[in-house]
């Protein structure tokens, strides 16, 4: 008996999922992919029709399939879809994808993403390009200074540090949201130290003043973070105060601080930006992405789709990255714990506040924004597909959990 098959199916699925978030060479992929066809086709407790043959599993069954209750089953089915997906192997996934309801899924080029060099697979001729409108998003490189960099990473980039273990901060499973919100009636009387400084020069950055004409609007700013490993993605959302709660209400623009330092090879996948708001009665038809890169910061319209696509193949280090929302209204919410935003610490400050509040010890020599750079997302001509990867061209908008994200 092989070691696999001393396993239960689901301690199988289970351990493939540990192996992928701590992939670091091709075997621990070979590996992941190994436990999830063997959980995936054992029949442990495989239920059989009445010819004695395998029924094939719907999304809404209720019986367990190959040892795994119907949530494991299609989780697991998700997560080998991923990987198929991930490694050019879409049309493989298509048959698995279908026998558990999916009707669509992401683009190929979108759950298989090419690397930041290449800037766009839009073939449209020059002048058709001159005609479209404008992407809801811009990216800034060298944004960060080394020393503005250090800093976030003395208090996000260790998954022990303060930040993390006082909010019980988890990836999977998922923590609740929770973020902090300042006026910037307090940031303009109290300073607020670095992490004031470091909100204004996003607010006044010259790239975004000339984007975003509505950001002068801001009287708010809601903060929050992400530590997540390589392969770990955020699903398709849109940014609200209280996470939708009351009713939808966007931000003038969110953007996302990457925090890394070395090489532009780091860990993580891209985010996404569509053309698709809440009020669309169809699926987006435009993208963009942002390969994540030391010292870049990436805005957009706080009205579109967006979401992290989970990293490809394997990468050291983890993906850590601090949002602002920037807004012209939105409550404060007090309470106990960790919450949707909660007022900024003040007086007595935790550690991890403390040391956002912290002036800078040196101050930058020159216009702050000299070193900054525009840069071009990953331009996509589609961002779903046929679960035979033709483009998504139906009008009315499937259902939510018919749409494959792969995350």
């Amino acid at each position: 008996m092989t070691e696999v098959e001393e396993r239960t199916p689901l301690e199988a699925v289970q351990k493939a999922r540990e192996i992928w978030l701590n992939a670091i060479k091709q075997s621990d992929l070979d590996e992941v992919e190994r436990l999830y066809r063997w959980a995936l086709s054992s029949k442990k407790n495989l239920e059989t029709d009445g010819n004695g043959g395998s029924e094939r599993p719907k999304k809404k069954a209720k019986q367990g399939h190959c040892g795994l209750d119907r949530s494991d089953y299609i989780n697991a089915s998700e997560k080998f879809a991923l990987l198929l997906c991930q490694s050019g192997r879409c049309k493989k996934a298509k048959k698995g994808l279908a026998s558990i309801g999916f009707t669509c899924r992401l683009a190929k080029r979108v759950l298989d993403y090419p690397d930041g060099s290449k800037e766009s697979d839009d073939s449209s001729p020059n002048k058709d390009r001159k005609q479209q409108k404008a992407p809801p998003c811009t990216i800034v490189d060298n944004f960060l200074s080394q020393a503005e960099l250090e800093r976030l990473q003395s208090v996000f980039e260790s998954t022990t540090a303060n930040y993390w273990t006082s909010h019980d901060y988890a990836v999977e499973p998922p923590s609740p949201y929770f973020s902090y919100v300042l006026s910037l009636d307090q940031i303009e009387t109290n300073g607020f130290g670095f992490i004031g400084e470091l909100i204004q020069k996003v607010l006044n950055c010259p790239q975004l003043a000339e984007k975003f004409t509505k950001l002068p609007n801001t009287r708010y700013v809601e903060m929050w973070a992400h530590n997540r490993p390589h392969a770990s993605g955020h699903q398709l959302h849109f940014d609200s105060d209280d996470e939708g709660r009351g009713g939808v209400r966007n931000p003038i623009i969110s953007t996302i601080l990457y925090i890394a330092d070395g090489d532009d090879d780091i860990a993580g996948g891209p985010s996404m930006v569509t053309n698709q708001k809440l009020s669309d009665e169809k699926l987006a038809t435009k993208g963009w992405m942002s390969s994540p890169k030391p010292y870049r910061l990436v805005a957009f319209d706080g009205r579109y789709l967006h979401g992290v696509v989970p990293g490809k193949g394997t990468q050291e280090g983890r993906r850590v990255t601090l949002m602002f929302a920037f807004w012209d209204e939105i409550k404060i919410r007090r309470g106990l714990g960790p919450g949707s935003a909660r007022p900024f610490p003040k007086n007595v400050l935790p550690p991890w506040a403390s040391q956002l509040a912290k002036p800078m010890e040196t101050t930058e020599t020159g216009n702050q924004y000299d070193n900054c750079k525009t840069a071009e997302p990953i331009k996509l001509d589609r961002v779903y597909e046929t679960l035979d990867g033709k483009a998504w061209n139906k009008q009315e908008m499937p259902a939510y959990d018919e749409v494959f994200q792969g995350f």
